[in-house]
């Protein structure tokens, strides 16, 4: 099998840290500026967030299906990232920007800027995610690139917890409208230029087998598919709950602790804690069981997370020590996860002799965004449910809602990827011997 180089495997990295600029700063910030920025209703929001997931309930699978059957000159799935990242920069801006109208009219505004961006992040994540199974046949490549993959897009995250806030505070001049529209603008040029180095970077090698078949006829293969049914569970579970501090850390820590500006350092904690935990990701990678490690992991960060439930709130060190090693465990997990959808792809293949890239790809990805819209409705619910006012003091059940959410109810999220990662097909042993059967079969 051809080794793939530094070079490209940093290449493909690019994609994410592009990708990750728009996404971490939609999923960390966008629902404070909807509520305390822009003006909507945290139910207004939550409806919003639900509305975009059943919007990608078919745009994802549908992405997925088009990108399957997609040849060009410049490759299946590379093209999709050429023409798609100046719509999507763009989008993103849009998205952040506050016009100067009535609440109805601004409400449709964001309906339309956010759908739109959702369905451009579709056009260009998808086939960007699904590239891994087209660039090397190799598992441990493949677990590599996406150890590359969420190095990059982690230490993005890193970029946009630590510098958003004092970048919305430069750039707005106590204008947090045009702070956050300013800051958008310099994310959104930089992702649209690392897409483009992405794209000149990489290639793909491994050529379909066979003529495409009907979408009605690949729905029914993935659909038999164990693996995939497994990281769909998966990805609802690890966006919905466990990801939930990233969203409501706003509100911790101007309600709960009482200063928004320690916001940025819980953030940097997390992000450097799935750094580390990529970078261990990469050391074990050709070592260790993918579904065995990623359970380990799942029980480890409930474990920890759990404990923020009872840390006095005035005890900042700890809440950010904690929540690094939260995001350790987090950040072994993420790549994996993503090297199974690959391995998922194969599995497909060996059982069932049918290679369904993009609408394997695409459904997990759109189990990423469902989940994350779950997160939206579990928070925007809840405080509402609770009283939440924006600006306003909160009243205690309030407080405790915030508490949860940052707390006990990711440790369930945790606890419940673990079990259900214990019904995944794929060991080192089936891998192996997978491996070995397709390349006979590709041999040929």
């Amino acid at each position: 099998m051809e080794t793939l180089n530094l070079k490209e495997k940093l290449g493909y990295g690019l994609g994410d840290l592009a990708s990750t600029l728009i996404f971490a700063t939609v999923t960390t910030f966008l629902m404070y500026f909807y509520t305390d920025v822009y003006g909507l209703s945290a139910a207004a929001v939550g409806t919003l967030f639900f509305v975009a997931r059943m919007i990608d309930a078919i745009s994802d699978p549908l992405m997925g299906a088009i990108a399957d059957r997609t040849q060009t000159r410049w490759g299946k799935f590379r093209p999709y990232i050429l023409f798609g990242a100046l719509p999507l920069g763009v989008l993103a801006v849009a998205t952040f920007t506050t016009p100067d109208w009535a609440p109805s009219l601004k409400l449709a505004y964001a309906y339309i800027t956010y759908i739109v961006l959702m369905l451009c992040y579709t056009v260009v994540n998808i086939p960007y995610s699904s590239l891994p199974t087209i660039m090397s046949p190799d598992p441990k490549e493949r677990t590599q690139l996406a150890s590359f993959r969420m190095f990059c897009g982690f230490f993005a995250m890193l970029v946009i917890s630590g510098a958003t806030l004092p970048l919305v505070n430069y750039l707005g001049a106590g204008n947090q409208q045009q702070g956050f529209q300013y800051a958008m603008m310099i994310f959104a040029t930089l992702a649209v230029v690392l897409f483009l180095a992405m794209f000149s970077l990489t290639k793909e090698r491994i050529k379909p087998v066979g003529n495409p078949a009907s979408i009605k006829h690949d729905l029914s293969v993935v659909l038999r598919n164990r693996a995939w049914w497994v990281l769909l569970l998966v990805g609802v579970l690890c966006f919905s709950f466990t990801m939930l501090p990233f969203g409501v850390g706003m509100y911790y820590f101007r309600y709960n602790v009482g200063n928004t500006e320690l916001a940025t350092g819980f953030f940097v904690s997390g992000n450097i804690g799935m750094l580390i935990g990529v970078v261990i990701t990469g050391l074990l990678a050709r070592k260790t069981c993918k579904k065995q490690t990623m359970i380990y992991a799942q029980f480890i960060a409930a474990l920890l997370v759990s404990t923020l439930y009872w840390l006095p709130t005035d005890n900042i060190v700890w809440v950010y020590g904690i929540f690094l090693l939260v995001m350790t465990a987090q950040g072994v997990s993420v790549p994996i996860m993503w090297a199974m959808v690959a391995d998922a792809a194969d599995y497909c293949e060996w059982k069932q002799g049918k290679r369904v890239i993009g609408l394997t790809t695409s459904s997990v990805t759109f189990s990423h965004k469902f989940g994350m819209g779950i997160s939206g409705v579990i928070s925007g619910v809840m405080l509402s449910m609770f009283g939440y006012q924006a600006g306003e003091v909160q009243n205690p059940q309030t407080l405790h809602s915030i508490l949860l959410m940052m707390s006990i109810m990711p440790a369930i999220g945790f606890l419940a990827n673990a079990a259900v990662l214990t019904l995944y097909p794929i060991n080192k042993q089936v891998s192996e011997q997978m491996q070995r059967e397709l390349a006979a079969i590709r041999a040929e």
